[in-house]
């Protein structure tokens, strides 16, 4: 490593030592003390702001204008409550990867009410607390931050989930690579769920990043379905013997938006 590459990895190590300082002091709603009549997910979905839901403001506009905030959403909580509602009572854990200010994980705390939700993000816009919710700073992308994570789950003793949502990139590398790094942390009986899992087939200028030759995300589930293995830079032959083992059930659905495809993969 040459001077410039130490210089920089020490600028970005102070700099993240100096976002964590601020967010662990910045003031966050407690989601404990909040009451809500509220039942349904979708309305959850819409009332803390997710894209997860049918009708929701724009939580990515910088301006203050309230002009064009109003987005329509992928509209998903109908299948997220067709796979999840039995688990709607039931002490579990839950970890979403991608929860940027947390809308989701709010909504989630409410309607999973004995659920305990970890929470990762390369940003620090997380803006809840709660005894039931657990964010920890991760860029997926990074070994060092996986290995952190890791050990954090090791010593909270969750290293297993009955769900794991992907609300990530989007990119292609990163839904395989987390596939692979967290698929094996699902329980049995359990989910892994992916999100707008062809959105960088739609958004290709900027974010589509698949090899040439290389499957579409639709066509690896259906060789991990039919027990196919197939060439991957990114899910070798063992990990794909292990789905082929352990992988029960892949389920599709399209939502409202164009890119709004989710997979809810089960295993055994």
């Amino acid at each position: 490593m040459n001077v410039l590459e130490q210089k920089m990895k020490l600028k970005k190590k102070i700099l993240k030592f100096y976002k964590k300082t601020i967010f662990k002091f910045k003031k966050k709603i407690n989601l404990d003390k909040q009451i809500l009549e509220i039942v349904s997910l979708n309305e959850l979905f819409n009332y803390f702001g997710t894209d997860k839901g049918t009708e929701v403001t724009n939580q990515y506009q910088k301006t203050s204008s309230k002009v064009d905030q109003k987005l329509i959403g992928h509209g998903y909580a109908q299948f997220y409550e067709k796979h999840l509602s039995t688990f709607k009572n039931d002490k579990i854990n839950i970890l979403e990867i991608g929860t940027w200010k947390g809308a989701s994980v709010a909504a989630f705390y409410h309607y999973f009410k004995k659920a305990i939700i970890f929470c990762i993000d390369k940003n620090f816009k997380f803006q809840f607390k709660s005894k039931r919710v657990n964010f920890f700073n991760c860029d997926t992308e990074s070994y060092n931050d996986i290995d952190s994570l890791k050990e954090y789950l090791k010593k909270k003793d969750s290293e297993y989930f009955e769900i794991i949502i992907d609300d990530g990139s989007h990119n292609y590398k990163d839904i395989l690579s987390n596939f692979y790094n967290f698929f094996k942390s699902i329980k049995p009986g359990g989910y892994y769920i992916i999100e707008d899992f062809n959105h960088y087939q739609l958004h290709s200028s900027y974010i589509n990043d698949k090899p040439d030759n290389a499957l579409d995300i639709s066509d690896i589930f259906e060789s991990l379905i039919n027990k196919k293995n197939f060439k991957s830079s990114d899910l070798n032959n063992d990990f794909q013997n292990y789905c082929f083992e352990n992988i029960s059930n892949i389920t599709t659905h399209k939502g409202i938006q164009k890119s709004s495809y989710i997979a809810f993969i089960k295993k055994n």
